[in-house]
């Protein structure tokens, strides 16, 4: 494989993970409860039965949802992979947490958008004309 085509792959996954990294208060605002989010990411083996259970025991102990998708999202950054976003932007979480669905525009078709976004997940366009 040449040069040029490992940094055609990079590139896409690089944008993905950055495009992630911005959005993830976005993402953890999105989702108010914690079923069957939490749930999803253990059945998919990206989050452990230890992390579940810590999450879960987090929610009980009246830690902000948010808060507690927040510390799963950062566990899911230090080993992200392109596997994660699929399983996130699923459509049993869609439909749960359709707050999801504007963020998930972001991340179409396998690369992220470089077009920055403002608080609500809309694209933003700062050329546009006022």
């Amino acid at each position: 494989m040449s040069t040029e085509d490992k940094n055609s792959e990079t590139i896409p996954f690089e944008r993905m993970f950055l495009t992630f990294k911005r959005h993830k208060v976005m993402i953890s605002n999105a989702i108010k409860k914690p079923f069957p989010f939490l749930e999803v990411l253990r059945d998919s083996y990206l989050i452990t039965e230890k992390m579940y259970n810590d999450f879960k025991d987090s929610c009980t102990n009246l830690v902000p949802v948010q808060n507690v998708v927040y510390r799963a999202l950062e566990e899911l950054e230090k080993k992200f992979s392109e596997n994660f976003l699929p399983v996130l932007f699923s459509p049993v979480n869609l439909s749960e947490y359709p707050d999801l669905e504007p963020i998930s525009e972001n991340f179409e078709y396998g690369t992220a958008s470089t077009t920055p976004t403002n608080e609500e997940g809309q694209r933003e366009n700062p050329a546009s004309p006022e």
